[in-house]
């Protein structure tokens, strides 16, 4: 595993950081985050997703 992959490990992505990704509204992102099948944790008041879960959750849903 090269340095750039073990970075990526535990990157986090916020609503924000989903809605730039799909291109829709912070809030339309933000109602991802409470999906059951969406692979969000909350930390404190804030929502997180890794984005190695993002992407496959993205990839699982690809018509």
């Amino acid at each position: 595993m090269n340095n750039e992959n073990k970075n990526d490990e535990f990157v986090f992505l916020t609503p924000m950081d989903v809605a730039k990704i799909i291109g829709c509204s912070i809030p339309t992102a933000r109602k991802l985050f409470y999906r059951d099948d969406f692979p969000a944790i909350k930390v404190g008041k804030n929502l997180k997703v890794l984005k190695s879960e993002f992407i496959k959750w993205c990839s699982e849903r690809r018509m």
